[in-house]
């Protein structure tokens, strides 16, 4: 096998997507393994179905965990199926345990890994995603960057520019793909006034029953109708803490069952803003022009913070969640947006990607830099 994809959540298939379609233009033989880090059906089968990703070639059924648990379950069984199937490169996307588990099995092994959404930091050590992030940079062998500052980034921890390549970012080519393909949801006819998306998951918004009541107090005073497609980990822990209810009684709150990418991009495309604590979900606002109103106070996407996509909310601070809830009372009001962003290149990552990977495999390689 040439190329081995090794994926566990749904942001690192929609990411693969792209990828994968074009290394399949090429005639490159490539395969997908599945960690199973999410094993919801409406969190990864529908994904592959929609996104016409080809059949992992095994399913590892690593499951949830703690970190400990997930990485090191992962990293064994990723192990034995790279041994079985001697891919000559490893792609691995994003900062999940399964990416750090992947990277960590290749190099040792000494397969050349291929990070694909390189250099990203928030610069907060206690955000697990953050020490998945950084680890992987510094073992992997090619890095492929979404924009100029995540180069950046890598060059000043260090990393050879020999390594570092800024392609654009994959999901932009992705969302392009199915915004070509995509419609008018049907919840919109139930929202004559419009509506906020919005999307919440992130364990440092889940962690407890205080954090959690933090975030449903923000949604309280929002007063426009919100859509969340509800994460079944946060639905999971609402009843846990007992806070189905209050949820239920926002009487502007509408939540949904998680909708697949092409519904997302849709709901998307048609919101008048986001509310979210999704890294991806806050990036994919910016490609149709939509504001998101981060609930993290993380500098996630310094660029699009810069030119204003993106407004962090740090819950413990109530000027800043009345800051946030300013703006979205202005977003909502005025009907305002923002130009779509060029932040992320031209939709052609996974071009440049792939002949990152020619390369490797001993064609002619345009390395995208």
């Amino acid at each position: 096998m040439d190329v081995m994809h090794i994926v566990g959540n749904r942001p690192q298939f929609i990411k693969l997507a792209p990828v994968s379609r074009e290394l399949r233009r090429r005639n490159i033989d490539e395969g997908i393994i599945h960690t199973g880090q999410h094993y919801d059906a409406d969190m990864s089968d529908i994904f592959f179905e929609e996104l016409k990703i080809p059949k992992p070639v095994r399913n590892l059924n690593v499951g949830s965990g703690t970190h400990a648990r997930i990485t090191g379950t992962a990293m064994i069984r990723i192990e034995e199926a790279l041994l079985e199937y001697q891919p000559k490169c490893v792609i691995v996307y994003g900062d999940t345990n399964s990416t750090l588990a992947a990277a960590l099995a290749a190099a040792k092994l000494c397969i050349p890994v291929i990070h694909v959404e390189a250099g990203l930091r928030i610069f907060e050590k206690k955000n697990p995603e953050e020490c998945n992030r950084l680890v992987v940079d510094h073992i992997a062998d090619f890095l492929c960057s979404p924009d100029k500052i995540c180069v950046d980034n890598l060059i000043k921890e260090g990393i050879s520019g020999d390594k570092i390549f800024f392609t654009g970012d994959v999901m932009y080519d992705q969302f392009l793909y199915c915004l070509n393909d995509s419609t008018v949801p049907e919840i919109c006819n139930d929202c004559p006034d419009g509506y906020i998306l919005m999307t919440w998951h992130r364990q440092e918004n889940t962690c407890s029953r205080e954090k959690m009541e933090q975030v449903i107090s923000f949604i309280e005073r929002v007063g426009h109708t919100v859509i969340l497609p509800l994460h079944p980990r946060t639905s999971k822990l609402l009843k846990q803490y007992g806070l189905e209810e209050r949820v239920k009684k926002i009487p502007f709150l509408k939540v949904i069952h998680p909708v697949s990418y092409k519904e997302m991009v849709s709901l998307l495309s048609h919101c008048r803003l986001l509310i979210s604590d999704s890294g991806g979900a806050s990036k994919e606002a910016s490609f149709v022009g939509k504001k998101c109103i981060y609930i993290l106070n993380f500098d996630v996407w310094g660029e699009l913070i810069k030119e204003g996509y993106i407004q962090s909310v740090d819950m413990d601070n109530e000027k800043s969640v009345e800051e946030a809830l300013e703006e979205i009372r202005d977003i909502v009001t005025h009907g305002r947006e923002l130009k779509r962003t060029n932040v992320f290149g031209d939709g052609t990552a996974s071009v440049k990607i792939a002949d990152i990977i020619t390369g490797i495999l001993g064609g002619n390689e345009n390395e995208g830099k």
